[in-house]
């Protein structure tokens, strides 16, 4: 009698606990499929400019289009600016003439004044179709020419770090 009440009292035991750890498990296996735990849902989103530079409020469409506001504020007035964005797995060959032919890129600023705000618009080819939350960090570059006249080189700089999720 003894040994049959231990035993009924072990089944109850394992019985109780059981069922808390399956509904534990059911839980934590549907915070998991809605993406709690990934890292991806973490990330905010952020366009950190370089001095001088300013960018602001980047958003990525489910086409890859990128659009943010950017400007500069060095104190002189830049010509030809092409603005690009790349994923930071990618950087420009400083050797070659990175911006040409690039779809990451907007179409050429014929100036661009200190002080002034402009809106590019970048399509991001790698990221067209990509679903809602996907994110996308990379740099901002701008090529550009220091004064008007054509003997002037082309100068590349790293502008901005962005930071965005597809929405």
């Amino acid at each position: 009698m003894q040994k049959r009440i231990k035993a009924q009292s072990a089944m109850e035991y394992l019985m109780t606990y059981g069922w808390a750890i399956l509904i534990i498990a059911v839980v934590l296996g549907a915070l998991f499929s809605l993406g709690v735990f990934s890292g991806s849902s973490l990330i905010g989103t952020s366009c950190i400019a370089a001095p001088g530079y300013y960018c602001q409020s980047p958003v990525l469409s489910t086409s890859g289009t990128l659009t943010f506001s950017f400007g500069q504020n060095t104190g002189a007035t830049v010509y030809n600016a092409i603005i690009c964005a790349e994923p930071e797995s990618l950087s420009p060959n400083l050797a070659y003439p990175f911006f040409s032919g690039n779809s990451n890129c907007t179409t050429a600023y014929t100036s661009l004044t200190s002080g002034q705000t402009v809106y590019p618009s970048i399509t991001i080819s790698t990221f067209s179709g990509k679903p809602v939350g996907t994110p996308f960090t990379g740099y901002v570059w701008m090529s550009y020419n220091a004064s008007s006249s054509s003997g002037t080189s082309n100068l590349l700089t790293k502008v901005a770090t962005i930071v965005v999720k597809v929405s």
